[in-house]
């Protein structure tokens, strides 16, 4: 598991490599999987100690369901959508490339893993803290998400050189994968018990909650520090999938000048 980590991190251009030849893609498939597992529960773990008790191993346990379940319910729609638009990748070749990139967000989890238990430790218990904390952890997972869909971009221009036409459904695919992943959320919530009840039934949604915590939080500045800097992933993720890969081929030098 370490091994493929490492690689992900470090020889990204080599995976991407295998992956296209179809290399070692059950070795991928399994080690992504754990280490997406592995990590998470680390993560979650850090999570629970807000709350104590019961909540570690709720938390625990809802990071990498959430995680999981996000992936392979948004799998058909990358593959299918891809597949018409020309594509020719096949559907274990998808599936590898898009744990890779759940992989990264994992590893981006546990880096902040310090982080998050500085702020949980230092922070009373109120409801004003419980909002920090909350939104704390939303703006960690966003950012997971958002260098694991850069990863994603970058083995996709690698995979998918045969054709262009594999934005629109990366595109699109994102986006569902998006709302999948914040409606997953909402459902396992609370991940910060600070309430009376440990599983609340369901009622409103991820979008509504949210806002409301930045309300109680930041007030209006606060929503237009949230706006700013989505806007300012959602312009850098759009940048990156529209720029090209520059090519890696060597150059010719060019011929001597024939001046004496």
């Amino acid at each position: 598991m370490l091994n493929v980590l490492e690689e992900f991190l470090k020889r990204s251009d080599q995976f991407f490599t295998n992956l296209a030849e179809e290399k070692d893609i059950k070795t991928y498939f399994m080690n992504s999987n754990l280490a997406i597992l592995v990590l998470s529960i680390i993560y979650g773990t850090t999570m629970g100690l807000y709350s104590g008790g019961l909540q570690i191993i709720y938390s625990a346990v809802k990071v990498p369901i959430l995680l999981l379940i996000s992936l392979y319910l948004t799998v058909p729609s990358y593959y299918v959508l891809y597949s018409l638009l020309g594509g020719k990748r096949s559907l274990k070749q998808t599936v590898t490339l898009l744990l890779s990139g759940f992989t990264i967000m994992a590893t981006v989890l546990l880096a902040f893993v310090p982080v998050n238990l500085f702020f949980i430790i230092t922070t009373p218990r109120s409801s004003t803290a419980h909002s920090f904390t909350a939104l704390l952890n939303i703006a960690i997972f966003t950012l997971g998400g958002f260098f694991a869909l850069i990863y994603l971009i970058k083995g996709a221009k690698k995979l998918y050189k045969e054709t262009e036409e594999w934005k629109p459904a990366f595109l699109v695919g994102s986006i569902i994968l998006m709302f999948v992943g914040t409606q997953m959320a909402w459902v396992l919530r609370p991940f910060f018990n600070y309430y009376e009840f440990f599983i609340r039934p369901l009622e409103g949604n991820f979008y509504t909650a949210v806002a409301s915590l930045v309300l109680r939080s930041g007030g209006i500045v606060g929503v237009l520090i949230v706006l700013g800097g989505l806007l300012i992933l959602a312009l850098l993720f759009l940048l990156t999938l529209v720029s090209r890969t520059r090519s890696t081929q060597p150059q010719t030098p060019k011929e001597a000048s024939p001046h004496p």
